[in-house]
């Protein structure tokens, strides 16, 4: 991560927290730690490389008090995750997302809001400065049943072209609140956009270079991956399943599982992804 870069990630984080201070009145305190799996970071063609990590966060909500239909809201974290084997992908990021809230029924709400975030990545080429925005529906259903859906848009330029990207997303899920303390969804999401994506060593393209007569491809060789990779347009399809459970009045854990495939011009990849959590409210 470069100075120049790491100067921007401190500026961000006090940004964060002063944020916060002036929000407590109607904010919670969360902190905790994740243990993660990925099949594929390096988002492979072929051979994927898989890694487990470890993450650890500090996160403040803002929720609106209920007493009105129009509210507003804001999100802020601060995560810092390093990865086992390849270590040039651990990161410290930090999020920014203001939004408001209205209810327009009393099972029904709207949720609009913006974020920024500053991502500084020990391999300086994909540290980077993203914007974006999300809104969102959700619907009470009768019972302890609820639906959602939400729209998704990301732009991020990194230190390197190959890892900027811009991405459009739509999806929608479904959860059960099957107890007090516990509840489960399951959620699909389709998204159009950049991505990076790694050929093995054995390939050695050249700068540019064309594959199975379809496209052109600038390559670039990362010393992260220890591949060559490049950018291009994917379609990427994720079903993913989410579970949480309040430990105590304070403590709590969470599970997730996505599985996904991205299809490009230079092919077809998947991965499995999913961690285990556990967290504080204060």
């Amino acid at each position: 991560m470069s100075f120049g870069f790491g100067k921007r990630i401190v500026k961000l984080f006090f940004i964060c927290f002063s944020l916060c201070y002036g929000a407590t009145v109607y904010g919670a305190w969360e902190v905790g730690t994740k243990a993660g799996f990925d099949s594929n970071v390096d988002r492979a063609i072929e051979n994927g490389r898989d890694d487990v990590y470890l993450s650890a966060y500090a996160s403040f909500n803002r929720n609106p008090s209920g007493e009105s239909r129009l509210g507003w809201l804001l999100a802020v974290t601060i995560e810092g995750t390093t990865y086992k084997n390849l270590d040039d992908l651990s990161y410290l990021e930090a999020v920014i997302a203001p939004g408001i809230v209205y209810n327009i029924y009393r099972s029904w709400n709207v949720t609009a809001a913006p974020f920024f975030q500053a991502k500084g990545v020990k391999d300086s080429d994909q540290s980077a400065l993203a914007v974006g925005g999300k809104v969102s529906m959700q619907q009470q259903l009768p019972g302890d049943t609820y639906l959602g859906q939400y729209y998704l848009y990301k732009d991020s330029s990194a230190e390197a072209d190959v890892y900027s990207f811009a991405e459009h997303a739509v999806g929608v899920y479904a959860g059960v609140n099957w107890t007090a303390s516990f509840f489960s969804e399951i959620g699909y999401e389709y998204s159009h956009g950049d991505s990076f994506r790694s050929l093995n060593e054995d390939s050695k393209p050249a700068p540019s270079t064309s594959f199975h007569g379809r496209a052109r491809h600038r390559f670039m060789y990362s010393k992260a991956f220890g591949e060559f990779v490049t950018r291009e347009p994917v379609d990427r399809n994720a079903i993913g399943f989410n579970a949480g459970l309040d430990l105590g009045k304070s403590l709590f854990s969470s599970l997730n599982y996505t599985f996904t495939k991205l299809r490009g011009d230079l092919g077809s990849s998947a991965s499995h992804s999913g961690f285990v959590g556990i967290g504080y409210r204060f």
